[in-house]
């Protein structure tokens, strides 16, 4: 998860990121419990409005602010590649074990995984190589976010005109035998809400400054908590789902779930 590396902080990106991604904790929460442990509760998570707006919703600010996050980096090769290897990481564990535990805590592909390849991806465009003309970069930026998002509104058509494999898997293109995943996250059509972030970035926050500096000391009190955990979400985020199913798994050794 990118963390804003200027010197002065912008804080609504930290306690937007931290308020999404405290929001993603709880949804893996309710949703451990009822898929990964057979639970019969939170049913209101195969609801349409939590399916289509909720979980969206914080996904979509949790990536755009990422991506607005990566705009501010003059270092996001690197900081891809670290993403990539944490990603690697947590697949090898899954894997792992779900092999010894004989169950499906598999993740092939996550946000992780995602954001990686979409930093990397923003790099390679923002490199001095290319030596893009700021408009010719938001033009390309702005295109790729609309084409991907209307991608990954055909997702539904794509599968059933195409034989998924594991190769497609990160496209949100499913093989038919698969295991069951403990997280999932397609670069179809999220990639494209990561990457009109960087294009917000580019656009609202040329300085890498805060857009509210008389913000009131209230208010920067009451979103502290977030920014903390916006400001280390690389570390939470790689470590909340190992953490919150070694609980559950205690508790279900205990008899009390």
């Amino acid at each position: 998860m990118p963390n804003q590396l200027t010197k002065n902080r912008v804080f609504e990106l930290d306690a937007l990121r931290g308020l999404a991604l405290f929001m993603m904790f709880l949804h893996h929460f309710i949703f451990d419990l009822r898929y990964l442990f057979g639970l019969d509760v939170f049913a209101w998570q195969e609801s349409w409005w939590f399916v289509n707006l909720l979980r969206p919703l914080f996904l979509n600010v949790f990536l755009m602010v990422s991506g607005i996050s990566s705009s501010f980096s003059r270092s996001n090769i690197r900081r891809g590649l670290r993403l990539l290897g944490v990603a690697v990481g947590i697949t090898i564990i899954s894997m792992t074990l779900s092999r010894l535990s004989g169950s499906d805590f598999y993740v092939f592909f996550n946000v992780l995984h995602l954001l990686a390849l979409g930093t990397l991806i923003y790099a390679g465009l923002d490199s001095p190589r290319l030596q893009l003309k700021e408009p010719v970069l938001q033009a390309i930026l702005l295109f790729a976010s609309i084409v991907i998002i209307y991608l990954g509104g055909l997702m539904t058509d794509l599968n059933q005109m195409m034989e998924g494999t594991y190769l497609t898997l990160p496209l949100g293109i499913l093989p038919d035998s698969r295991p069951g995943m403990a997280d999932y996250l397609p670069l179809l059509p999220w990639l494209g809400f990561f990457l009109a972030g960087t294009l917000i970035g580019r656009i609202v926050y040329p300085a890498r400054t805060t857009a509210f500096p008389k913000a009131p000391g209230p208010l920067l009190q009451a979103t502290r908590p977030f920014e903390f955990l916006g400001r280390n979400s690389l570390v939470f985020y790689a470590l909340h789902q190992p953490v919150l199913i070694g609980l559950l798994s205690v508790l279900r050794a205990l008899g009390w779930i």
